[in-house]
């Protein structure tokens, strides 16, 4: 089995206030003795200032694999240039093998624009990496392909779902996707597998299709820990109490 901590939407800006809130979800997941990886599935800056990037790279633990992808708050230049200054290899795109799973990430965000897109050449390499693969294939990505209903969420979410279900009915080594974006759980199915999407560091989506805020930045912070067992895919979401942060 292989066990993999998810976070998104961390959304550091150099703010005491935010990196404490991540801090304290990587804290929960490294007091666990046996996670695998991790998955940070996007806006992990909230300006995509090399700052911002810095201070994530520094508190991403050394000791467990992780892979990081960009989402809509992100910069690609400024990214990429910071994992260069951090020692990692500079990719939007990228993955990582853990035990007899790869987990493929996907950069689906647009510079300056909101909503997600996977161009040809994301798609290409995602259908190479999956072929490649030593077993099962997890795909990540910032934007949802689904709907979570909310009126000014549902606007702003993957664009070309067509293409990415095109990869995964072709594909059957992948048994997921792991999302984030939305800032809240998320269960559903998209073209025959699970959707998976982790909670948000930062804040919470409100409920429903309430705005001024969308989101509630005084809710504990959370993760979603999923369990690979051969094809299946086993997910509990965790929310921090109030102590921890």
């Amino acid at each position: 089995m292989t066990l993999i901590a998810h976070l998104s939407d961390p959304h550091l800006d150099t703010s005491p206030h935010r990196l404490r809130r991540l801090e304290a979800v990587l804290a929960a997941v490294s007091s666990l003795p046996d996670v695998d990886a991790i998955v940070l599935s996007g806006d992990l800056a909230d300006h995509g200032a090399a700052e911002e990037y810095a201070q994530l790279f520094a508190t991403l633990p050394a000791d467990i694999p992780t892979i990081v992808v960009p989402g809509n708050h992100d910069h690609s230049e400024t990214m990429l240039h910071s994992q260069a200054q951090a020692g990692l290899n500079p990719a939007l795109s990228g993955f990582i093998d853990v035990g007899e799973v790869r987990v493929i990430g996907l950069d689906s965000h647009l510079d300056a624009r909101v909503e997600g897109h996977l161009t040809p050449d994301t798609i290409d390499f995602a259908r190479h990496a999956a072929s490649s693969a030593p077993g099962t294939v997890l795909l990540t990505m910032h934007h949802p392909p689904v709907p979570v209903g909310h009126d000014v969420a549902d606007r702003w979410n993957l664009e070309n779902t067509s293409d990415l279900e095109a990869l995964i009915v072709g594909n059957a080594r992948i048994i997921g996707v792991l999302t984030g974006h939305v800032h809240r759980a998320l269960a559903a199915s998209f073209a025959g597998v699970p959707v998976l999407g982790a909670p948000g560091v930062v804040s919470t989506m409100r409920l429903g299709s309430r705005v001024n805020p969308i989101a509630d930045d005084t809710a504990m912070p959370g993760l979603a820990m999923h369990t690979i067992d051969g094809t299946a895919i086993r997910t509990v979401f965790h929310y921090l109490s109030p102590a921890e942060p």
